[in-house]
């Protein structure tokens, strides 16, 4: 825990990345893309739903979108490490785009089925599970050691931000335009990462002392258990933030909303992290203490959404439990950067991409198969579960902490 105490001794300010000017453009561009994904989530879940009145459905197009990512990985993190990371950023970007302007011009055509969708969510997974690794890794090439921490919050926060905007506005655009203009404006969010991407120049990229394999990353885990620990909690907020992507169309409809509604719950949820980011989002040396804490605000508000009868507390819910999703994967995602050096960081963020989005497909057919075949309310406590159990893991790591912290005393009693 050295890197952290000694990171929070100067704690620089929420925004202090972005007065670095290569960060400052790959946030933005990351902030374009990451609206326009979350403005075609929330429409290719609402026209799945529409279509076919499943909540299952609507869990296997959520599980198509992050399918890929466990699987293709553990290759992206060796290529990080290996290869340019912003040149096969560029490339991941672009297969997006490519893949989402198809779908676009597909949908304005008139031709658009739910197994289109399904299949073109599945395309974009697969240059999603390049894009999140690589992302993660090349983001700290952009700033200096001392922003690092608030620069990993940055980069959830431009993701909740988008998830908190994003299906709002993708729910009006179907409301007011169809699913099609949804699609378009994924499509061009791309052009601008892309564009972000090409302007800005990194610093240079260590590489490993040795051919970079996955089954290093994987050493990693079995000779620092702290990081292993550290996925543990990371993968528990990331099935704690299905229920509101997965649940909400079917919940929506039930208090007798549209696709705006199903839009604000999930715009509830990133709201509360946006929230988190900026009131709990430093760092602190009592790190496991503090996540503990913010681990019990998800499970918490995960519980009021699942039982809540009046609207205002479902959105209540939403808010806690993003509030407390995203401080507490924040601050395990700084810790575990600040654990490991630059030449194995390709590795260990594709473990983290594993544990973070590679849950998510098997969170969302589950929480859709529950939330189908018995009740929306024990889908959302399945879901929670992990949280809870993660919360004792955190505990654990704080009182490890403090006894390898605590003098010891000889014979005598002298300190």
């Amino acid at each position: 825990m050295t890197g952290l105490t000694t990171a929070t001794e100067q704690q620089p300010g929420p925004l202090a990345p972005l007065r670095e000017q290569d960060y400052r453009r790959f946030f933005i561009g990351s902030l374009a893309s990451n609206l326009g994904t979350f403005c075609q989530s929330i429409a290719q879940s609402l026209y799945i739903y529409q279509e076919t009145r499943s909540t299952f459905l609507v869990g296997v197009v959520n599980f198509a979108q992050f399918a890929a990512v466990p699987v293709l990985a553990p290759i992206a993190g060796t290529i990080a490490d290996r290869y340019d990371r912003r040149r096969v950023l560029i490339l991941a970007q672009s297969g997006a785009l490519a893949t989402s302007g198809l779908l676009a011009v597909i949908a304005l055509a008139g031709a658009l089925s739910p197994m289109i969708v399904i299949v073109a969510a599945t395309l974009i997974g697969v240059t999603s599970a390049f894009a999140f690794p690589i992302g993660r890794a090349f983001a700290p090439a952009l700033v200096t050691s001392v922003n690092l921490g608030r620069a990993v919050n940055l980069d959830s926060v431009s993701v909740n931000i988008a998830r908190a905007l994003g299906p709002v506005i993708g729910a009006l655009i179907v409301d007011r335009f169809g699913v099609r203009w949804a699609f378009t404006v994924n499509a061009l969010s791309f052009t601008v990462l892309i564009g972000a991407l090409a302007s800005i120049s990194p610093r240079f990229q260590a590489t490993p002392p040795n051919r970079s394999r996955f089954r290093d990353g994987l050493g990693i885990l079995r000779d620092r258990p702290l990081v292993g620990a550290l996925l543990f909690v990371i993968a528990a907020c990331a099935i704690g933030a299905d229920p509101p992507v997965t649940l909400g169309p079917e919940l929506a409809h039930r208090f007798g909303g549209g696709d705006t509604l199903a839009g604000l719950i999930l715009g509830a949820f990133g709201a509360g992290g946006v929230t988190g980011a900026f009131v709990a989002g430093a760092e602190s040396a009592r790190h496991h203490r503090k996540v503990a804490r913010l681990l019990g605000l998800l499970v918490a508000g995960l519980l009021l959404f699942a039982f809540a009868t009046r609207l205002p507390f479902v959105l209540l819910g939403s808010f806690v439990a993003g509030f407390g999703y995203l401080t507490a994967q924040t601050r395990t995602s700084t810790l575990l950067v600040r654990s490991i050096a630059d030449h194995e960081r390709g590795r260990i963020m594709a473990l983290w991409s594993i544990a973070f989005i590679g849950t998510r497909p098997v969170a969302s057919l589950l929480d859709g198969l529950i939330g189908d075949l018995i009740d929306l309310r024990v889908a959302a406590l399945v879901m929670a579960l992990p949280a809870a159990a993660a919360i004792a893991v955190s505990v654990r790591l704080d009182r490890q902490r403090l006894d390898t912290s605590a003098p010891t005393t000889d014979r005598g009693g002298t300190p």
